[in-house]
């Protein structure tokens, strides 16, 4: 049954993989049709969603781009005949309609073909006259990122060369019929397979529109090597040779013209490529005054020279992909200006306090932004991603040699998410794509607790707390809102004087010894573990009765996730030890990407404190009850009533006063300095704790077999080795026995539990 409606400007009839449930005849108003590869319009007497009508779903998006009147046809899909069948007195609609947007679909086929041959020709030529005048200037010639996969265009299944004739002929056929006595299964078959080649079309200009972006991103891009920058760097080295009036700097400034103009007929103009234009024409004019280029520019590589180009003006570049507001904008720009001609940057004064808190505040809103914009167009150019990964914003606060480091290693970081060691910005990503979970926040409450937190006091509604939930960048927004700022400041290290933005005063060592990488932290977990080896260790729960094994407790080592804070820091911070209530999660630590204390050290401290809130978690309330013997439970004893204990002499108890001073009275930091001394000094039998102190250490942090046999020869330690190697030996006896009596029962001994023997005997 027909019936007519209205429907709202800007309201979406349907969108791509949305079942089409009608056909809507347009007696008033203009609807958008717009597909991967292309768009147009339809006006009063088209059907909207006719050419999915061989399809179970629309593959374009329609929208009202007026308020529209329209008269509905219910639709099922496949089910063209019965629709034709019932509404007799609309097919003279659905046949025009459905050859306009015939014509639209492949006309927008043949322009888009054209246009990828076109383009495909003019980037090969042209990038061959490159690499011969690199020839003859002496220059190694670089190669356009992507260069090496493009290819002439070739469509796997390409529209037959009669097709859009067939269908003209066809149109003017029909026009000259009786439209009331055309054959209704002819009109059926008419719609079905006009609207398969419709759709068949539309998938092609889809691929060639994807190859068209490609090639276009060889020509210019917003991320690293292209053919515009290859020529820039080709144009300043000509013109330091021959001036900017000579033959070859006119050749190649010709050239590059071409090359924009080109981008500008297809369509890229009015798209992220603007940007990118006004920076190289700056820069094509000031290298063709016969203004000095980057110093030393005569004696640079193309990486550096390239490099050198590309950070001018970063702050603007910046700004721009953020896409913040103007007042933002020019409140950093000052700000950024006013911070980059004071002398000392740690000044305590006040306009300097303040000033330093601006731009902290500036700095994380602008980050924000730019991350938004980054997970919505997927490009992220070197320059954000130096914003991203060390928090630089300008190249003259960085210093342009440390710029040139940052943009050189931007794209490539020694990081390795898949074994548990992020840069700042995968970690946010992580969170984002739903891999990690948000942190907790500063007063220990996790994502949901503190969305509970809001609607208890009432700035959301149960409604909202459900939706933020599920939302990705709702979790990104609190995770770089109530965690990033506290966490960037704290891993900096010198709080009173932070500021988040790179600034070369406080490089105070070579950035390339100082950074932070995933090999690095892995060796330096690996050897913590080698002497502690059940430092990252849960135990859990182990019952397989269908293989014999109906509840054991086993040991697994899951180690933690180091994320790396943006900034040039000297601390590191044990965030949470597991994620969420889960004990066998990834503990969060996080130290500075560029860490210019020891991260050995740095990395122990952390493990002692993962170690002191790992049994608190587990022993939870009890955790400082010795009832309950633990670790937290025997050394709070230890610590608490230290002076009465008869095992401690007199210069051991001045000993420990002295460090609870220095550990500001802090058990827990008592405890972190006390495991530092045991994994880096006594692991290597050079003692440093006292009796008590080393006791509760063996028996919870135990040496590995190897750092046991050789500390056996010690007096000191023979006896603590000998009562725990007694003690292990009663465990692995229980274990040796299971395992005996499922192989004479002819099962195989779990991999768990080979696993657990294997640990017990460490």
């Amino acid at each position: 049954m027909t019936t007519a409606k209205e429907i709202q400007q800007g309201q979406i009839l349907f969108q791509g993989g949305q079942k089409i449930d009608a056909l809507y005849l347009i007696v008033k108003g203009t609807v958008s049709v717009v597909y991967p590869g292309g768009c147009y319009i339809l006006h009063n007497g088209d059907v909207v969603g006719l050419c999915a009508a061989g399809c179970d779903v629309a593959y374009a998006e329609y929208r009202a781009e007026e308020e529209l009147t329209v008269i509905s046809y219910p639709f099922e899909p496949g089910k063209v005949k019965e629709m034709v069948d019932k509404n007799g007195d609309a097919v003279r609609f659905f046949v025009s309609s459905l050859f306009r947007q015939l014509k639209e679909v492949f006309e927008n086929y043949k322009a888009l073909k054209s246009q990828c041959i076109s383009l495909y020709g003019h980037v090969t030529e042209n990038y061959k006259d490159y690499v011969a005048l690199c020839g003859k200037y002496h220059l190694t010639p670089g190669e356009p990122e992507g260069y090496k996969e493009l290819a002439e265009l070739s469509l796997a299944e390409d529209m037959p060369p009669w097709m859009w004739g067939y269908y003209a002929a066809l149109s003017q056929m029909i026009s000259a019929w009786d439209i009331k006595k055309i054959d209704k299964d002819f009109v059926s078959g008419l719609l079905l397979r006009a609207s398969g080649d419709i759709h068949m079309a539309a998938v092609l200009c889809t691929q060639m529109e994807e190859y068209r972006k490609n090639i276009c991103q060889a020509i210019m891009n917003e991320k690293g090597k292209n053919l515009m920058e290859l020529f820039i760097v080709l144009y300043e080295r000509v013109v330091r040779r021959e001036g900017p009036e000579g033959e070859d700097a006119a050749a190649v400034r010709m050239k590059m013209n071409s090359l924009m103009m080109e981008l500008e007929g297809q369509g890229m103009e009015k798209s992220a490529y603007s940007h990118k234009r006004a920076v190289y024409e700056k820069q094509i004019e000031e290298i063709g005054k016969g203004m000095e280029g980057p110093e030393g520019g005569e004696d640079m590589s193309y990486e550096e020279l390239s490099a050198a180009r590309e950070l001018e003006g970063s702050l603007e570049m910046i700004l721009s992909y953020a896409g913040c507001g103007e007042e933002l904008k020019a409140s950093f720009r000052e700000n950024i200006q006013n911070y980059k001609q004071i002398s000392n940057k740690n000044g305590a004064e006040d306009d300097v306090r303040m000033l330093r808190q601006k731009l902290t505040k500036d700095f994380y809103q602008v980050y924000t932004a730019a991350f938004k914009n980054s997970v919505q167009s997927g490009e992220v150019p070197n320059v954000i991603k130096m914003l991203f990964n060390f928090g630089y914003v300008d190249e003259e606060l960085a210093g342009m040699e440390n710029a040139k480091y940052l943009y050189r290693i931007a794209g490539n970081l020694p990081t390795a998410p898949d074994k548990g060691v992020y840069s700042y910005y995968e970690w946010l990503r992580a969170v984002y794509e739903g891999r990690k979970e948000p942190s907790r926040n500063e007063f220990d409450l996790d994502y949901a607790g503190y969305l509970a937190e809001r609607r208890k006091s009432g700035d959301i509604t149960k409604q909202e707390e459900a939706e933020q939930l599920e939302d990705p960048m709702a979790k990104v927004a609190y995770e770089l809102e109530n965690v990033f700022p506290v966490l960037n400041k704290v891993t900096f290290g010198r709080v009173s004087t932070f500021c988040p933005l790179f600034s070369s005063h406080n490089v105070l060592k070579p950035l390339e010894s100082i950074l932070v990488s995933a090999e690095m932290t892995s060796g330096i977990f690996e050897d913590i573990c080698q002497k502690d080896f059940g430092a990252y260790c849960r135990e859990m729960l182990f019952s397989a009765p269908e293989q014999g094994v109906v509840r054991e407790f086993i040991n697994i080592d899951v180690r933690p996730d180091i994320i790396l804070a943006p900034n040039v820091g000297v601390r590191g911070v044990m965030w949470q030890e597991i994620e969420g209530k889960r004990r066998t999660t990834p503990a969060r630590m996080l130290v500075s990407v560029f860490q210019m204390e020891d991260l050995a050290q740095i990395l122990t401290r952390l493990t002692g404190e993962f170690r002191w809130e790992m049994c608190k978690r587990i022993q939870g309330a009890r955790w400082n009850d010795l009832s309950e013997r633990s670790l937290t439970s025997e050394y709070f004893d230890y610590i608490q009533f230290y002076r009465r204990n008869n095992d401690l002499s007199t210069e051991a108890k001045e000993k420990i006063k002295t460090d609870m001073g220095r550990a500001r009275n802090s058990i827990k930091e008592m405890f972190v300095m006390d495991y530092s001394l045991w994994i880096l000094y006594e692991s290597n039998g050079s003692p440093r704790l006292n009796k008590v102190a080393r006791n509760i250490l063996f028996t919870y942090c135990p040496f590995s077999a190897q750092v046991r046999e050789k500390l056996k020869i010690n007096p000191l330690y023979r006896e603590l080795v000998e009562h725990y190697d007694m003690h292990m030996g009663q465990k692995l006896h229980r274990i040796d026995n299971l395992c005996q009596k499922l192989r004479s029962t002819g099962k195989a001994v779990p991999e768990e539990i080979e696993r657990e023997r294997a640990f017990i005997a460490m």
